[in-house]
This record gives C-alpha cells, structure tokens and sequence, in this order.
C-alpha cells in the first residue's frame, strides 16, 4: 500500500480510498489521465482530497532503455511538511494576522517567491505595529532592539529575513525550501513572544507584574470572603500574591492605588487610618476578570 502524507499526523500513513472518481482524456492526441480521490487516514482518520494526473509525456526510462511512467500527486488542503503554523492566531493584531495567514497559505502552495516577501511583509508590519517609523527597514529593525522589543540576537536573525524577502522581491530570486523553513521558525518564535505568550500564561501561572493596570486586577481577584470588612496593610492584604508584584513598583502601585480609593474610581475598598497607618477595608467582593 503506497503512504500518502496526512496533514493531522504530519507524515506519511497509511489511507483508504472513500471514494474514486477516474477522467480520460484522448480528443486531442495527447493522452492524459486524472484521478479524484476523497481519502482517509488509517492512524487519525483525517480526511484530504487527492488529485492524481499522468500524461504520455511524464515518462522516465532505466538503464536498459525501459519506459517508466509516473504521476503527479496533489493533496489538498495544501500543508507544510516540516514548519509549524502558530495557534491562537486570534492574539496577533489584525494585520499582523492576515498578512502571516496569506503567508502560510503561499507556503503551503510552494509559491516560495511569495513566501519570502510575506514573511518580510510580517517584519514590516510588526514594526508598525509597535510605532516603529523609520526610513527603511534596517532600521526599524535596530530600533526594535534598541527599544527592547528583541535582542541582539533575534535582530540579527530578523535581519536574514530582511535579506531573504529583499532579494526574493527586487531581484527575483527563489529561495530555498529549507532557508524558509528556518526562517517561519524565526517569525513564530518573535510573534509569540509579542503578542501571544503572555495572553496565554495570564491567569493560569504566576507572572510578574510591572504595569498599575494588572495590579488593580490582581486585588480584585484575591478578594475573597474572608476578607471582607477587614482592615489590611497593603502587604496584608496581597497576602503570598505580594510576590508576584515588582518590588520597585510596589510603593507607586500603592500611591495610585490609594488616589482611585479617594476619587471613587475604585469602590470595593475604602481607606481608614489606624494609629497613623493607612489601612484598606474591604467593603464588598469585586467581580473577578481573567484578564491578567
């Protein structure tokens, strides 16, 4: 049984045949044969459309002179044998997200031309994305890492992309399989680490927090039961969270805080002075969000 790739498992498997349909063509003195085929993984069970097409061109011959024929096989939906699509596309900015979905689809179609100015297309993108203006694309690369967005390291491998893209659409130059491979691998790795990574990490693992706004939807999320009506230091009332909190931004967390309780932007805590101290009593369970 010949092995066909299956695009769930990411290999070859074994498929059966769900259904055959068979297309001759001799009208014009050159005979063809096309074949459709709906077939089904054997391992997964995941279905793919098969096209199968030969000629009386389409020949080879062996040592001894002997004819060979040989077919082309197409299986549809079109798949990257090696690379890796990203998932959880829906956290990349919109235009970041249509520009690398174009891209994998020319990918995926072997338009390699495409492929590399797509991926460029990306790096452009992002930069405008994070209001990165510069006159060319050098340096809105450099001025990502001198903004802290990338390191070092990521520019200089981002910067083959540069190269890459650059020759495939001024001088037309295809490249390899391979090179492309290596560099979607550089665009994933730099997608999900700006838009991707952290929106999924949030609310399931302890991150740190540096920004006021997680730090406000970090109290309402520790507020439980046993601590209404108490009076609490902001220590008290982080309780083991505190850890979660950076240290240099606490004091600054704790004044702003402070400035929302006393202009009534914040309503589930109010403020009490005890023996000098500024304490927080919690008047009433804050509606929980996920988004931290």
């Amino acid at each position: 049984m010949k092995k066909s790739y299956c695009n769930n498992c990411k290999g070859l498997r074994n498929h059966s045949d769900l259904f055959e349909k068979k297309i001759r063509d001799d009208d014009d003195g050159f005979p063809s044969i096309e074949k459709y085929l709906v077939i089904q993984c054997m391992g997964c069970e995941n279905i793919s459309f098969m096209k199968i097409y030969g000629d009386i061109s389409m020949v080879d011959y062996d040592q001894e002179g002997n004819a060979e024929y040989y077919y082309d096989e197409t299986i549809y939906p079109y798949y990257l044998e090696k690379g890796n699509e990203l998932k959880s596309l829906y956290h990349l900015p919109p235009t970041i997200k249509i520009i690398y979905e174009e891209t994998i689809n020319a990918f995926k179609a072997n338009s390699y031309i495409l492929t590399a100015g797509g991926l460029r297309a990306i790096i452009e993108a992002i930069c405008n994305h994070l209001k990165i203006k510069n006159d060319n694309l050098e340096k809105r690369i450099d001025a990502l890492q001198n903004k802290g967005f990338i390191t070092s390291n990521e520019a200089k491998r981002i910067h083959s992309i540069r190269f890459l893209g650059n020759d495939a659409l001024h001088e037309i130059a295809k490249p390899q399989k391979q090179h492309l491979y290596i560099l979607l691998e550089i665009v994933n790795h730099l997608l999900a680490n700006l838009f991707i990574n952290d929106k999924i990490i949030k609310g399931v693992v302890d991150t740190v927090i540096d920004k006021y706004e997680d730090f406000v939807i970090l109290t309402k999320n520790i507020i439980n039961l046993d601590l209404l009506n108490k009076e609490l230091s902001m220590t008290e009332l982080l309780g083991k969270s505190k850890r979660l909190v950076l240290k240099s931004k606490i004091a600054e967390f704790e004044t702003a805080f402070i400035r929302e309780i006393q202009e009534g932007k914040i309503e589930y805590i109010s403020l009490i002075e005890v023996d000098e101290i500024m304490k927080f009593k919690v008047e009433k369970i804050p509606e929980k969000t996920l988004d931290w």
